[in-house]
């Protein structure tokens, strides 16, 4: 379903930014003007003094309802203690992407923008977002080893950092530990394999309630946990190499093995839902969650099994900087001071320093603080191209729904890539 969404939501996003391009080219003096303070950042001296009004500098942000009280209440706290910078937030809370990129073919682009992480390869090829490398080399206060890798990695194009990550969202197994003493069952553990996953399904799966429900896990991840991937991060396609297509016919053997409901019900009933009422025993979601405070049982949380690695996806979400900002030394600044205001706001932070605060930002995880560390430490994000949406719904049409009905993996394996390159073509 991941796939499938963001397919039908990307397809309107392309074609608007088939405008975007048009619009582009037709001022290409002006775009080019535009972007020339980013690409002079680096070239700023570190000691440059404070300018003696505060620069003035906006956020995109698709925060609404309570959400948005919440983000502008820390911004109000960071504009408060800032000498150099100002920040107005900028709420799109419907078709955030679409007025977004209308905003920048207008040449109207916000200072900083949030992206989710299959939109940086898209805006960082347009232009529309600056690398970061330069202009945070003078920002004391960056420290990129306290970010995990897999966050890090999202918001990097061509090896250079386009986007700052806010959060990180791993996934986790869930699983109903009443239902597994009920069953005289051994509960999960961060060490369980895919074959430990669905032997213990099948003893869960009986009278209308099933072992399990993945339905939220992405076809990437199974070809993930075998050392497999859909695409190398250089962007060659490996979806048919041997690890990719054993991870495939994992996720197939589960599928047939009947511990799952079909698609169509889970959906229809709400996959999420279906594991807080007890249907199911067990179930993939994110970290941050609200599992914990709306379900009548107690929860249990572990990494996500493995096959020949531990690994697992994260839902990440990266702060750009627009390569029209004026001031782009800064600007840097403030989206550094931003980002780590963030990471004590949101649930899960995408650094090592951020998990000393999940306790106290969220003490219903406080249980799982061990189990979301390690799956941090093993989460990442998907090889995203440039035509990311459309890649997507390759992969739901071709992929998935065929390993899901029982097709021949081979067959659906070939029939994606040949998608695939008439996409790229």
């Amino acid at each position: 379903m991941l796939g499938k969404r963001r397919f039908y939501f990307m397809v309107v996003c392309i074609m608007v930014f088939s405008i975007v391009l048009s619009a582009c080219g037709s001022n290409s003096s002006k775009s080019n003007e535009g972007n020339q303070p980013a690409a002079n950042a680096g070239n700023q001296p570190a000691g440059n003094a404070a300018p003696a009004e505060k620069v003035k500098l906006k956020v995109a942000t698709w925060a609404g309802a309570g959400e948005l009280k919440e983000f502008q209440d820390l911004i109000d706290k960071l504009n408060a203690s800032a000498t150099d910078y100002q920040i107005e937030v900028q709420s799109i809370p419907a078709d955030y992407y679409v007025k977004l990129q209308t905003m920048v073919a207008a040449h109207q682009a916000p200072d900083f923008m949030w992206l989710s992480q299959e939109y940086v390869p898209q805006y960082a090829s347009l232009g529309a977002i600056a690398p970061l490398d330069d202009p945070l080399a003078s920002v004391s206060s960056f420290q990129a080893d306290d970010y995990y890798p897999g966050p890090l990695n999202v918001g990097k194009v061509n090896g250079k950092i386009y986007g700052l990550p806010w959060i990180s969202q791993p996934y986790m197994l869930y699983y109903n530990q009443d239902m597994f003493d009920n069953a005289g069952v051994a509960a999960p553990t961060n060490d369980w394999t895919w074959d430990d996953f669905v032997e213990a399904g099948k003893k869960l799966t009986k009278d209308g309630q099933w072992g399990a429900l993945l339905n939220n896990m992405p076809t990437a991840m199974y070809t993930w946990s075998y050392g497999g991937d859909i695409f190398d991060t250089a962007g060659k396609i490996v979806l048919d190499s041997p690890e990719s297509i054993q991870g495939l016919q994992m996720y197939q053997t589960i599928v047939k093995s009947g511990i799952m409901p079909q698609r169509a019900q889970a959906d229809s009933m709400g996959n999420g839902d279906m594991f807080k009422t007890g249907k199911v025993a067990m179930y993939i979601g994110g970290a941050g969650d609200d599992v914990e405070k709306t379900s009548k049982f107690k929860v249990g949380m572990v990494v996500p099994p493995k096959g020949t690695q531990q690994v697992t996806f994260s839902w990440m979400a990266v702060t750009a900087m627009s390569s029209t900002t004026k001031n782009p030394a800064i600007a840097a600044k403030a989206l550094n001071d931003m980002t780590l205001a963030i990471h004590k706001w949101k649930v899960v932070a995408p650094t090592k320093s951020g998990f000393d605060l999940i306790s106290t930002s969220n003490p219903d995880k406080t249980y799982a603080v061990d189990a979301i560390r390690k799956g941090s430490e093993v989460a990442r994000g998907f090889n995203n191209q440039p035509k990311e949406g459309e890649i997507d719904g390759a992969i739901w049409e071709k992929l998935t729904q065929p390993i899901e009905s029982g097709s021949d993996i081979t067959a659906a394996v070939k029939a994606t890539i040949a998608k695939f390159n008439d996409i790229n073509k």
